[in-house]
């Protein structure tokens, strides 16, 4: 492991392998597949990898089947064939002495076998470059759900295969258990395969697409050429999915990684994490500073402050020595410094983060959140305990404090909104800048036999608006403009507040400069004519009371 850093050894088992440096964990424990995964460890099992890819209690074959032969009519001739010759193997249950790639993978998309066991099979009767070029032919194809899954009127006319690089994306998210048990195999491979299966990616690397870029950069880590293209197209022409970023900043060069996170910090897991510290030691303090600087709440913030912290050097411990005034990142930084005291920056030598100055609106803003705060701490935090929670557990899960995870938003950000939605009425932009987005703890009553514990109401950060207007405005067929015609153009308003993932939103009117007005909205209801909505200080106060007393959505 690169030097500066401090390592646990559970972190270093985390680690994606390299061919310089393998992580034995990699393939059994790393990736948490159960016992198919195990046995695609070498050596190969191929008679127990073939029993778990074709295990028919695994998925629900049948419907899997009936779909596959209702679907077939609709393909192209050549699709329609392949897919029913897919069925035909699987129905026979048959293992072929030599498998049929073609074959294999329209199985896998016709969900017929699970990809994730379907790879080690692969490599367990084929090798790691016939399953390499199995993994890039699957990312040729797509079924048609992928196109219409949204559309009602496909529901029941099954599923069939389209040659198509459309679906990239979400294609390499699907297959990412794949991917990561090719990157361990091809550490340990031996130098015939590996070469082999590097001629495999190389014929195809500067055509394919580029989330199909970023998994092979992914796969051969030590090309980084490689891994700095896919980064540059992917950051110019966008198509990067989190689990594609996510490849990227484990193989690209730090500078093209802190661009990325800066533009999609919130997908970075750990493994990535540990990877990328691995990779490059304290090297790796731009990629964890930019993710700090652009988290989109305080929970998350405090993930990447973590592995930040694991750096032990004077430029990371100035980087987080900016954040002593977090006060969810506050104790970390502490007993970094305890922990380290060497590395104490000057006072000079901090970079303060800016706090804008207080005014009537922000200290009013601030003080509603400061006495909901402290409530939740005297009355909720108590019930938890009671229930049985440990306060170490609460602390954990980042329960002890309702506010803890919203932050302030860059003056930036709240610019680039303005520019997207026009001027923010002031109550809102003054509580971008004191109180922020990220997620709101409140109570919540226990299911019956369930632990108790608290809900979450998500503040939408601005870089995010725009995608959850769009997602709004996608729900808003012609009846909800037919009965708000002449009362309000449901188009200006701007979702704030989002529950679920189900396109339920809190929304802010904008009908004119300095409409605060706010509208609770539900995608599924009959659409209505919108209400008189209230001023947007109103509902935060109307939310928080209703908090305390437990309901879980914030009416009006």
């Amino acid at each position: 492991m690169a030097g500066d850093v401090v390592w646990t050894a559970e972190q270093r088992g985390k680690v994606y392998s390299t061919r310089a440096r393998v992580n034995p964990d990699h393939l059994t424990e790393g990736l948490e597949r159960g016992p198919c995964w195990l046995a695609a460890a070498p050596p190969f099992d191929a008679a127990r990898c073939f029993a778990v890819a074709r295990d028919k209690s695994r998925h629900d074959g049948e419907y899997a089947v009936g779909a596959a032969e209702k679907g077939a009519r609709h393909a192209e001739p050549s699709m329609a064939e392949l897919g029913l010759r897919a069925v035909a193997l699987y129905r026979s249950g048959e293992r072929p002495d030599r498998l049929d790639l073609d074959v294999e993978v329209a199985m896998a998309e016709l969900q017929l076998q699970r990809t994730w066991d379907a790879v080690p099979f692969w490599l367990a009767a084929e090798g790691v470059a016939w399953t390499l070029r199995a993994m890039l032919r699957l990312h040729e194809l797509a079924h048609n759900q992928h196109e219409v899954h949204y559309d009602p009127r496909w529901q029941w006319s099954g599923r069939w295969l389209i040659e198509t690089t459309a679906h990239a994306s979400s294609q390499v998210t699907e297959c990412a258990p794949g991917w990561r048990l090719l990157r361990g195999v091809l550490a340990v491979a031996d130098e015939a395969d590996h070469r082999e299966a590097r001629a495999v990616a190389a014929a195809v690397f500067d055509t394919a697409p580029v989330p199909v870029k970023a998994a092979l950069s992914f796969v051969f880590p030590d090309e980084r050429e490689w891994a700095d293209r896919a980064a540059e197209d992917c950051l110019a022409q966008g198509g990067g999915s989190d689990e594609v970023v996510r490849m990227l900043v484990t193989t690209a060069g730090v500078d093209r990684g802190e661009r990325l996170v800066e533009r999609q910090p919130g997908c970075l897991d750990e493994a990535t994490l540990l990877t990328l510290l691995a990779r490059e030691g304290a090297g790796a303090a731009p990629v964890l500073d930019a993710a700090l600087r652009h988290a989109r709440g305080n929970n998350e913030r405090l993930v990447f402050a973590r592995h930040l912290a694991m750096i032990r050097t004077p430029d990371a411990a100035e980087r987080l020595a900016a954040w002593r005034d977090n006060r969810r990142l506050a104790p970390l930084i502490e007993d970094y410094f305890r922990q380290a005291p060497h590395l104490e920056p000057s006072p000079s030598g901090v970079s303060e983060p800016s706090v804008p100055a207080e005014d009537t609106t922000a200290a009013a803003l601030t003080g509603l959140f400061e006495e909901y705060r402290t409530w939740y701490r005297e009355h909720w935090v108590p019930k938890l305990l009671d229930d049985g929670w440990e306060e170490e557990e609460l602390d954990e899960e980042g329960w002890l404090d309702p506010v803890g995870d919203l932050s302030p938003v860059a003056e930036e950000d709240i610019t680039a909104l303005e520019a997207r939605f026009g001027p923010l009425p002031a109550d809102y932009r003054a509580f971008l800048r004191t109180v922020g987005t990220g997620t709101l703890l409140q109570p919540m009553e226990a299911l019956p036999g369930a632990a108790l514990e608290p809900t979450t109401q998500n503040f939408i950060h601005p870089a995010d608006i725009p995608g959850a207007h769009a997602v709004y405005t996608k729900w808003l067929h012609d009846g909800w403009h037919e009965e708000n015609e002449g009362v309000a153009d449901l188009t200006k308003m701007m979702p704030v507040m989002g529950h679920d993932g189900h396109a339920n939103f809190v929304l802010l009117s904008l009908q004119h400069e300095g409409d605060d007005r706010v509208h609770v909205w539900w995608h599924d209801e009959e659409p209505e004519r919108m209400d008189d909505g209230i001023a947007f200080r109103d509902f935060l106060r109307t939310m928080l009371d209703r908090a305390r007393r437990e309901w879980t959505y914030p009416g009006i």
